[in-house]
């Protein structure tokens, strides 16, 4: 029953256009305070009309926190094309619930999964793009880390080293150490893309030497592990030792397992 009622639901949405969805939409408001509704629907401007058991209320963009619809049936279907590899057929499901739903919350839940789309089918241009795009919808996203990794590994693969170099020393600048120990890295990765090994092997273990005081395992295993597969691409017998480093002091690393079978 519950199905067919989604089913129902949606079939109203498209008749009623972009922005409208149902089935237990919400909006919270600067208070807290949660108001449910039967649907809802967003103009272009982000203002908010919710159709409630007292009428339609109706929230100016800027006086609520957030405003969401139920979750399109659309989205679980590009989250199920994901898992199966079927990447095209998720970008199409993505793109129109962006549109479609703007400002009520499925946008930024889309935008977020797009890219992964795009880099699953190996286009990290269009990955670029897709998260430049997610950007542009919701801005706060940039402080999400995973996300603004995300973005910065696209880029490398994109060959955009000039706007990624860029992006780079903003991180270095920003004050975090282990985000800037990330970035170290990263430029080692930028020259070993191009071929440049000797160059490469020194931003990472810049990285292992000066940023000693980051103790993430996954920064430090990351940065001694490339280290050690660039000086073993080099024939440079340092190489054993700075993967038995991954061994003896950062155990936890994702990288001690292929590290302790290099010894």
């Amino acid at each position: 029953m519950k199905r067919n009622y989604k089913i129902i639901c949606f079939g109203l949405v498209v008749a009623l256009g972009a922005g409208m969805a149902c089935a237990a939409p919400y909006v919270i408001k600067p208070n807290g305070e949660r108001v449910e509704g039967r649907n809802i629907r967003a103009d272009k401007d982000g203002n908010i009309n919710l159709t409630t058991s007292m009428g339609i209320e109706t929230y100016p963009k800027g006086r609520y926190i957030k405003a969401a619809a139920d979750q399109p049936a659309e989205y679980g279907q590009a989250e199920a094309a994901l898992r199966a590899g079927k990447y095209d057929d998720a970008i199409k499901l993505l793109d129109p619930i962006i549109s479609r739903y703007r400002f009520l919350t499925w946008d930024v839940e889309a935008a977020k999964l797009l890219p992964q789309a795009y880099l699953g089918k190996k286009d990290a241009e269009g990955a670029v793009k897709a998260y430049s795009r997610l950007f542009q919808i919701a801005p706060e996203e940039k402080k999400n880390s995973d996300v603004a990794w995300g973005m910065r590994q696209a880029m490398l693969v994109a060959k955009q080293y000039q706007a990624l170099g860029r992006e780079l020393d903003a991180v270095a600048a920003s004050g975090s150490r282990t985000d800037a120990a990330r970035a170290q890295i990263m430029r080692g990765d930028i020259l070993l893309a191009q071929n440049d090994l000797n160059m490469a092997v020194l931003d990472y273990l810049r990285t292992a030497i000066l940023f000693k005081d980051v103790s993430d395992p996954a920064v430090q295993g990351e940065a001694h592990f490339k280290a050690a597969q660039t000086l073993e691409a080099l024939r440079d017998p340092r190489a054993k030792s700075m993967y038995k480093i991954i061994v003896d002091k950062y155990p936890s690393a994702p990288q001690a397992a292929q590290a302790r079978s290099k010894l």
